[in-house]
């Protein structure tokens, strides 16, 4: 699975402000408890056929890419307080008594009235972005954005507007020199919206296999991380680390693993210390690729101890029930309760294989919401639907990461 590197003029970017403000106000408020759904309208076609549910559940710039490999996937490019009542006000009354005397006296009696103060809500806590926010992020620089604001006269466009440009999608960064600057921007633009961006990095090494995709070196990388770790600050954030990086560990020399592992560790190590309200997660594929125990030795070397947890799914088709019977597994394995989040962008008619390239008959899954199981932080739509996997399956003729209108619409049941 490979992602896209594409990036888009200035003068596109001024065509679609107009469209992207409009969107990046759209997501709905987060509720603090139970199953909650943070994009705006109702959740697409297909949804219900992935979603688990369960009431203990715990609570981009579009970066174009590569073509994929004949062995690998290719990746998308993507990408409260409540004051207590005001005391009560007093109501003097007056109470003559039954036989007056020369001067009739008058007792005033005070019967106050007061009210029970509401309970205010919890305060928002350090390190914890949903705390301090009230909802997913709508990314207003997407390719579904982009294309909107671009097809005004396209029967498709209503249909892809309220089913996948409104919606909170992930932002790639994929080691574009604008980097930096787009996250720096990006997380600010969600915090004045009090809202939580997702930032998904994929600059790793070696990235796609040994492939001389990412940083040209680790110490590339790890300056890279400073800067992204810096650029996201005291802003509250989700990031999702290096999707199939670790499932693609043993495609490496074991030189290459150790200073992958190492990357990993360094990366998680530097986001919680320059970016401390980020949930880090670092991918971990999905249960059609690494056993559980595997990827749970490989995570314990990557330093998941001082992560959040763990993504699944990132760019694929498996259901959501699949991925959480997995992400327990790992945690078994792990020996703890790592958290972890599902990428259900894709995943409403839930794939019975291993067809990773724009498969026929999918569906987008539940929409962007928190919970949904024991462990599961949040259901997001990390890959934007509609950008392509590459030239195959229904997106023949396209390239990785590109958004395809008629792809979107096949996503949405059309």
């Amino acid at each position: 699975m490979r992602l896209p590197s594409t990036r888009r003029s200035r003068a596109v970017v001024a065509i679609a402000a107009a469209c992207a403000i409009a969107a990046a106000g759209t997501t709905v408020a987060l509720a603090r408890h139970g199953d909650s759904d943070l994009s705006a309208g109702t959740t697409p076609t297909g949804a219900a056929a992935s979603g688990v549910t369960d009431p203990a559940g715990s609570g981009a710039s579009a970066k174009p890419s590569v073509r994929p490999t004949a062995s690998q996937p290719a990746r998308s490019s993507t990408l409260p307080v409540r004051k207590p009542s005001s005391p009560a006000t007093v109501k003097p009354s007056t109470k003559t008594t039954a036989k007056p005397t020369k001067k009739p006296t008058t007792k005033p009696t005070t019967k106050p009235t007061s009210k029970l103060p509401t309970k205010p809500a919890p305060v928002p806590q350090q390190g914890n972005p949903l705390s301090q926010t009230s909802g997913l992020y709508v990314d207003p620089q997407s390719q579904p954005v982009y294309w909107v604001g671009e097809h005004s006269g396209d029967s498709r466009r209503a249909s892809i507007k309220a089913g996948i440009a409104d919606r909170p999608l992930g932002r790639w960064f994929n080691g574009d020199g604008a980097d930096v600057s787009d996250a720096k921007a990006y997380v600010a633009g969600a915090a004045r919206a009090r809202k939580l961006p997702v930032l998904v990095f994929y600059h790793i090494p070696q990235r796609g296999c040994g492939g001389g995709e990412g940083a040209a070196s680790a110490s590339a990388y790890r300056s890279w991380i400073d800067s992204m770790a810096a650029a996201i600050g005291k802003h509250p954030a989700v990031v999702i680390l290096e999707p199939d990086a670790l499932p693609q560990l043993d495609c490496l020399s074991s030189s290459a693993q150790s200073t992958r592992l190492s990357l990993f560790s360094y990366a998680v190590d530097r986001l919680r210390s320059s970016a401390p309200n980020t949930w880090t997660y670092l991918d971990a594929g999905h249960d059609d690729w690494t056993p559980a125990g595997t990827m749970a030795k490989w995570l314990k070397a990557a330093g998941i101890g001082h992560a959040r947890g763990f993504s699944l799914n990132v760019s694929n088709f498996q259901s959501t029930a699949r991925n959480v019977s997995y992400a327990n597994a790992v945690n078994a394995a792990l020996g703890s309760s790592k958290h972890f989040v599902i990428d259900t962008s894709r995943n409403g008619n839930p794939l019975n294989g291993d067809d990773w390239c724009n498969p026929t008959g999918q569906r987008v899954g539940v929409a962007p919401r928190t919970g949904g199981a024991t462990g599961l932080d949040l259901q997001l739509w990390v890959k934007p639907p509609g950008e392509s996997d590459g030239d195959c399956g229904i997106g023949a003729g396209t390239e990785a990461g590109d958004f395809s209108p008629a792809i979107a619409m096949k996503l949405l049941g059309h």
